[in-house]
């Protein structure tokens, strides 16, 4: 079959036709995903941080007040104290000002989250910074803060006996062995729902079993073991602590409480002792008198 020139002529010129048609509603289709959010938007966006009195303007003003007690009373920490600590995360802990923020502001806004309990978008209007930024300067702070420990918390040396020992003698000779004191703290903590039922403690709220030791002298942190579930028993977090390396020298022991059973390394009270904080008082001044007259 021989088909006319000019009929297969009128025939492409019509099929170019049907897809010169079909070009436009690909190109819409093509773009509408782009185009979309901008016709229905309905705004534009707006800065939300606009307060004249930025971040750093308010730590300043916070360092600079003539009233020491005011970034007391925000921080929760006295003004040589925070300048001591902001001086040892630079030099032990690696925190590094950053573009826009100092080491103090980002050491500030650490400090008002955990002492005020503020949530994100609190500190987030307190120092005018965006989400991400107050996350991100948070967990440097914190991981400075962990590297600051080796420093810091570090367990007794067993061969000393403690001066608050050594210079009384109602322990001396009685307690030498003793190395320090221990106890469990609950410490409020936010935790995924599925977990919510291991964490509540006794008392009905979510919270984290932390063990911690202290020595007898200054009364500072030897030994601090946090994470450990609120529903736990401070015995289980003690035995945790052993098991994640905490050791206690042969022969000496620390003094606990009765929440936690009598053992070599520890001395608790009595069972069944109720012991009065009035009895001991008159007895330490009986000691006293005893000594002088003696």
């Amino acid at each position: 079959m021989v088909l006319d020139p000019q009929q297969s002529r009128i025939t492409k010129r019509q099929n170019d036709r049907k897809f010169l048609s079909i070009i436009p509603g690909l190109v819409v289709l093509a773009t509408a995903p782009l185009i979309l959010p901008f016709l229905f938007q309905r705004s534009p966006p707006k800065p939300l941080r606009t307060s004249f009195l930025s971040g750093a303007m308010y730590i300043d003003e916070l360092m600079t007040c003539d009233n020491p007690e005011r970034i007391q009373q925000v921080l929760r920490m006295k003004l040589d104290v925070f300048q001591f600590l902001c001086s040892e995360l630079k030099s032990k802990g690696g925190l590094v000002d950053s573009k826009f923020v100092s080491v103090e502001e980002q050491v500030a806004m650490f400090l008002f989250t955990i002492a005020r309990a503020s949530s994100n978008r609190d500190v987030q209007e307190r120092f005018q910074h965006s989400g991400e930024t107050v996350s991100r300067h948070f967990h440097a702070v914190l991981e400075a803060i962990d590297r600051l420990i080796p420093y810091y918390i570090k367990l007794p040396d067993p061969q000393t006996i403690p001066t608050a020992i050594t210079s009384n003698p109602k322990f001396y000779n009685f307690f030498n062995n003793c190395i320090g004191a221990l106890d469990g703290t609950h410490v409020a903590a936010k935790v995924p729902e599925e977990e919510a039922a291991a964490f509540r403690n006794r008392k009905g709220y979510l919270s984290q079993n932390v063990l911690a030791c202290c020595d007898l002298d200054n009364l500072l942190f030897t030994y601090v073991l946090a994470g450990t579930e609120g529903s736990a028993h401070d015995g289980a977090v003690l035995g945790s602590a052993f098991d994640k390396g905490f050791k206690v020298p042969v022969g000496k022991y620390y003094l606990a409480d009765a929440g936690y059973g009598l053992a070599p390394w520890l001395l608790t009270p009595y069972r069944g002792v109720r012991y009065h904080l009035r009895e001991w008082d008159k007895s330490n001044s009986r000691y006293v008198h005893y000594q002088v007259s003696y």
